[in-house]
């Protein structure tokens, strides 16, 4: 049997391997113009604006950068006179505005930082995590007079622990088994119940109660088994010294920094004997009040 092939087969080219020879100059890249770097592309200096910006690092750190530019010279010479810039300093206040609506002179606190003349931004040290802070950006004339060129943005710094939350109570596995009687139909995760709730608008913080029973979240149950089910519970709260030891029914309590507290109970029915008493850091001194709750249900 004869076969023919139609076409030339190209004749296989062998390449040499190339001498490395140390010492050599490098083969230099030859690239298109698309592959130069264009100038209209790098970040410029300045926007022309005088602003202020705070975003926040950690719980103690926050982070500030700013731009000063020519617009602000007519208010610089109005307040300050036409050596105002030659006379005064900049400065950099930080205003703590936790839980305010800030209007210039109305924060917790503030401090003052010598910025000098050439920084454009700066790292701030907070003492106190989980607050809200502001910052203004201005000149400190001779006379002491603070002249405000800018007001950053408000940020919170997150807490530096656990959560004071100490309350909180989770679906159990017999209230997930109750509601949704067919795990396959339905979600029997807490974290999938909690995101729901969220979405319905629903408290799920310490005052909510623990037992979800909406119909609109839990699986409708066949018509003829018409059922209700009701819980109770009781919130107690109050405050004391930021620095006592606080038990309630024998059991401490964690304080928030303010010295408030926050707890829940479940109130079965009988009655209910709880036992709330603060002592003082040395032990010398202590206060304690007695609440008695019944509950009677038919």
């Amino acid at each position: 049997m004869e076969i023919s092939i139609s076409q030339t087969i190209p004749e296989i080219e062998v390449i040499e391997p190339r001498e490395l020879h140390v010492g050599e100059p490098p083969i230099e890249f030859r690239g298109t113009p698309e592959d130069k770097w264009e100038s209209h592309y790098e970040l410029p200096i300045g926007y022309g604006s005088t602003r202020l910006v705070l975003m926040v690092r950690d719980p103690y750190w926050i982070h500030a950068y700013w731009e000063i530019a020519e617009d602000i010279s007519d208010i610089v010479t109005t307040e300050l006179g036409p050596q105002g810039w030659s006379t005064s300093r900049r400065v950099l206040r930080v205003h703590d505005v936790t839980d305010i609506e800030f209007d210039g002179n109305n924060s917790h606190r503030c401090m003052d930082i010598d910025i000098g003349d050439v920084a454009t931004n700066w790292y701030i040290n907070v003492d106190r995590p989980n607050r809200s802070y502001c910052a203004e950006l201005g000149l400190m004339g001779p006379d002491g007079r603070f002249v405000c060129l800018s007001r950053s943005n408000t940020v919170r710094t997150p807490r530096a622990g656990v959560s004071e939350i100490i309350d909180e109570e989770w679906m159990t596995i017999s209230a997930i088994e109750r509601y949704y009687s067919k795990p396959t139909a339905s979600p029997a995760s807490p974290e999938i119940i909690s995101a729901i709730s969220e979405r319905m608008h629903l408290d799920v913080g310490s005052e909510f109660v623990s037992e979800i029973s909406s119909p609109g979240m839990a699986k409708q149950p066949p018509a003829k088994e018409f059922w209700l089910n009701a819980l109770v519970e009781v919130i107690i709260y109050g405050s004391t010294q930021p620095d006592a030891h606080l038990t309630v029914g024998g059991q401490p309590v964690k304080l928030r920094p303010d010295g408030s507290f926050h707890v829940r109970y479940a109130l079965p029915d009988g009655e209910k004997i709880i036992d709330i008493k603060a002592v003082s850091k040395d032990a010398s001194m202590n206060r304690s009040i007695t609440t008695r709750l019944t509950r009677s249900t038919w």
